[in-house]
């Protein structure tokens, strides 16, 4: 299988701990839908059938997710070390087709997959989709140019200027490449693919820029993947995959109700918004919103209260728990603002 698509899922997701000590962060849920999924979706809305997935920090897990997807799916498991964004790529290279998208399995974004693919061209080698930078974001700043070309790479290269240039801009992580451009990474070793490729690549102007105005969120640490959640919850954002046909039961910001195989026990509070998974248990006289994700399995102890929480699939509330803007994961309970309190 040859693929247009490569689908980034191998690293350590450090700055989400806790949440990742035993799930690698392309399977984080957001609003209870592994963040992959969401990636597939994308893939799928822009006619992608197939992808490679590389993976390598507990990929067991990756491999079994990819094993349970309609999608045409290879892992390309990076062992005994990781390889790096470049390295990455260029390990599968016998996968993916001469031009191909690079998507971050850890971004839930509604990039235009198309527009990358044909800004390729035999002087173009790769297309870079672009972001504003938002009020308190510090993401290095991409240059492009008025003739579309990437033209300053955080500092690290330059290329010949036409026209003038936007400086508001950061690398979303979504791009298109050649297969020739791979020949810039070192092969076996770890290589990050901006550092290599296309450190060399705009300094030749060949890095086209597309900027994205669009759906992209970055949920690097635990404070920003809540914010997801709770705006994924609220309708305020929509995702490539809507989360609420995936649930088990749940009730919508505007108040509608999704019937799926979950039974409401009458002895249970409901605020809306919520989303419930299928297989979750909760305890009479528990009280459960307004926005609150429990996952697929979770365990909710009598009496409990819970509103602004995300419960992982199989946690556990103890009985009589009153939770606040909380992340209840396999190991414990993680406490957003608590200081604020």
């Amino acid at each position: 299988m040859k693929s247009r698509a490569f689908l980034l899922a191998a690293g350590f997701g450090t700055r989400m701990r806790p949440l990742t000590d035993e799930r690698p962060k392309p399977l984080v849920p957001l609003c209870g839908v592994p963040l992959l999924d969401q990636s597939l979706a994308l893939l799928k809305a822009h006619g992608h059938h197939s992808a490679v997935v590389n993976a390598h920090y507990l990929s067991d897990a990756i491999v079994a997710w990819a094993n349970a997807q309609e999608m045409d799916l290879h892992v390309s498991v990076e062992q005994p070390e990781i390889l790096g964004t470049g390295g990455g790529l260029v390990a599968a290279r016998d996968h993916l087709e001469d031009r191909f998208v690079v998507v971050n399995g850890d971004v839930a974004c509604d990039v235009h997959l198309g527009e990358l693919l044909e800004a390729l061209s035999p002087e173009v080698d790769a297309s870079m989709a672009l972001r504003r930078q938002r009020a308190g974001e510090r993401y290095g700043i991409v240059a492009s140019d008025d003739s579309g070309f990437v033209v300053d790479l955080v500092g690290l290269a330059q290329a010949p200027v036409h026209g003038d240039v936007r400086r508001d801009c950061h690398f979303s992580g979504i791009h298109a490449m050649t297969q020739r451009s791979l020949d810039r990474v070192p092969a076996g070793t770890e290589a990050c693919i901006v550092r290599t490729a296309y450190t060399e690549l705009v300094s030749a102007r060949r890095v086209a820029a597309s900027v994205h105005d669009g759906l992209w969120l970055d949920l690097g640490n635990p404070a920003r993947y809540f914010a997801a959640n709770m705006a994924a919850l609220r309708g305020e954002i929509s995702l490539p995959l809507d989360p609420f046909t995936r649930a088990a039961w749940a009730v919508r910001a505007d108040g509608s109700v999704v019937e799926g195989g979950w039974k409401r026990d009458d002895r249970v509070s409901v605020q809306p918004p919520v989303w419930i998974g299928e297989g979750v248990e909760i305890g009479a006289g528990a009280q459960v919103g307004p926005e609150v994700v429990l996952g697929p399995g979770a365990q909710i102890g009598a009496q409990a209260r819970l509103e602004r929480c995300v419960v992982f699939g199989g946690a556990t509330v103890e009985e009589g728990a009153v939770l606040r803007d909380a992340i209840v994961h396999e190991n414990g309970v993680l406490e957003l603002f608590a200081s604020s309190r």
